[in-house]
């Protein structure tokens, strides 16, 4: 069994293949220009994709449900509906793609399916990060910038692992 696990933001989508056993077969993202149109950026999405369908038997996709409130002042009206709109639109095509309609995940709730409990106060994105690497010693590796912070994308990559990894739980619960 092979389980997609999708962070998809307007600006980079992190992705991951994981089987039944929890091994990490496949850890990336893709980055998107703020310049395109979200019909291009979907384009890039579906290209990726294929690849993914042309080397990998993807049995369940589960997708980082996008944000539905507002959290202080740096979300806004329109920048939550572009994200629900670019969402449909790679949800649709993973639904084409693979025949299979991706199942939502909020976020809280895939960290608590994993065990992974972050204190308020904490840095969620370092903590996720921290958490995957540790898992995953050997195949997911994290990049620093100059400044001793991990390089934009990787937080979506780890994202990504947390909900492939909430999904087979999921599953595991519902069987």
């Amino acid at each position: 069994m092979i389980i997609l696990g999708l962070d998809i933001s307007s600006s980079r989508i992190g992705f991951c293949l994981i089987n039944e056993k929890e091994d990490l077969l496949l850890v990336d993202e893709i980055k998107l220009k703020s310049s395109m149109s979200l019909e291009d950026r979907a384009d890039i999405f579906k290209q990726k994709m294929q690849i993914i369908k042309e080397h990998s038997e993807v049995d369940y996709v589960f997708i980082e449900q996008p944000f539905m409130a507002f959290s202080g002042g740096k979300t806004t009206a329109a920048t939550m509906a572009k994200l629900q709109r670019f969402n449909g639109m790679c949800s649709y095509v993973v639904h084409d793609l693979f025949c299979r309609t991706p199942n939502l995940l909020q976020a809280n709730k895939a960290r608590g399916l994993v065990g992974l409990k972050i204190k308020r106060g904490d840095n969620t994105k370092l903590k996720v990060i921290e958490w995957v690497s540790k898992k995953y010693q050997q195949e997911f590796i994290v990049e620093y910038t100059r400044h001793g912070n991990p390089k934009p994308g990787c937080d979506d990559k780890a994202d990504a692992v947390v909900i492939a990894l909430a999904g087979l739980k999921n599953l595991e619960n519902n069987s």
